[in-house]
Order: structure tokens, then C-alpha cells, then sequence
């Protein structure tokens, strides 16, 4: 008798802890379901109490830079993309953003390859950036001129809006997506931790 009601007291303690996981699982889901921001406000918000690790500013919301960049090249493998744009004709502070995109590019040594750099100065400056010798200089820079109110009607309306007299460099994901920026006063330390973390946990395709 007594071995029967230790019996039955370890099923009944094993009963308790199933349903003890299950309520956990189950709560953790639900909880989850319901923190799902629906809305861009909801969101931001969010991230606000959460707080964020990256060193850049969040575009949001996220920007399709597409109808920029579809045209270039592709390989077989998508990659992610650093984008310099903006600037007067690429003044001193374009060509010190320029040489801080390649030695990040450098410096994320074997992911390197994951990465390509673009370049989108104003069609409308062209006569004042001489491109053979940026090229010189950036062999491995893509180089697209953009209509600079092509580039502000992609951008209205996000976080990342701004009057392009300064140079900033954006974060665009291998679908286009343009997900962090930074301007001039950023830490290209912050640049590159970011990218080291993004490259870290995306998928290699």
C-alpha cells in the first residue's frame, strides 16, 4: 500500500511539472503574440524602452533603395551594402567618408566579401567630382550618379530625411532595405561593429 501511494504521488508530482512547462511555454508564446508592435508607433516605442545595441540611427520607417540601386550589378550572391551619398560634389568631408567605408571594408577581413561599397554622388555635380581618379583611389567602389530629388523622394518621409549637404553613409540589407545610417560626427567604430553584428547574424546566401 505504501509502495502504491509513492507511486502515485511521483506521477502526480511528474503531472504537475508537465503541466508546469506547458503553462510556461504557453505564457512565454501568448506574451510574446501580444508585444508584437502593429504599428510604426507601437514600434518605436518599443525600442525606445528596450533600448538598441547599434552604434547608428535606425531608419524608420526602413527605406526600399531599390529603384537606386537595382540596377547595379548583382552577383550570385546577394550582399550588403554600405552607401555613401550626399555632399557637395564630394567635398573633403565626401572623400574622408569615402576612405572610412574602404578601411571598414578592409577591416571586416574574411566577411569582407559579404559587403560592397556604393558610391551615389548628384548627377547634377558631376562636373566637380573627377570619377577616374575616385576610382583610382576606390577600385572596388560602385559608383551610381542619382538624381539628388530621386534619392529625397525615396528617403521622404523616414527618419534618414535630410537636406544632403552633408554626406552620410546608409546600411542597406541585400533586399534594399536601408535599416541604419550615419552621418559625418559617427565613430566609423560604430560602423563597423555594427556591421560586424549584422554580417554575424544574417544568413550567408
Amino acid at each position: 500500500m505504501t509502495e502504491q501511494t509513492e507511486i502515485t504521488a511521483k506521477q502526480r508530482s511528474f503531472q504537475y511539472q508537465i503541466w508546469l512547462m506547458l503553462i510556461i511555454v504557453f505564457g512565454v508564446i501568448l506574451a510574446g503574440f501580444l508585444m508584437v508592435p502593429k504599428t510604426e508607433e507601437q514600434r518605436r516605442a518599443m525600442m525606445e524602452r528596450m533600448g538598441t545595441t547599434n552604434q547608428g540611427e535606425i531608419v524608420s520607417p526602413t527605406v526600399d533603395m531599390s529603384p537606386l540601386l537595382a540596377s547595379l550589378p548583382q552577383g550570385e550572391a546577394p550582399k550588403w551594402k554600405v552607401v555613401v551619398a550626399g555632399g557637395d560634389g564630394c567635398n573633403q568631408g565626401c572623400q574622408d567618408v569615402l576612405i572610412n567605408s574602404r578601411q571598414i571594408h578592409m577591416l571586416l577581413g574574411k566577411s569582407s566579401g559579404r559587403l560592397e561599397r556604393i558610391y551615389l554622388p548628384d548627377a547634377a555635380s558631376l562636373e566637380l567630382i573627377d570619377i577616374e581618379e575616385l576610382q583610382a583611389v576606390h577600385p572596388y567602389l560602385s559608383i551610381q550618379p542619382t538624381e539628388a530629388s530621386t534619392l529625397g523622394s525615396v528617403l521622404q518621409g523616414s527618419s534618414a530625411e535630410w537636406d544632403m549637404r552633408d554626406t552620410r553613409y546608409f546600411v542597406v540589407t541585400p533586399d534594399y532595405q536601408a535599416v541604419l545610417y550615419y552621418t559625418q560626427e559617427h565613430d566609423g567604430g560604430g560602423l563597423l561593429e555594427d556591421l560586424k553584428h549584422l554580417l554575424k547574424y544574417s544568413p550567408n546566401r
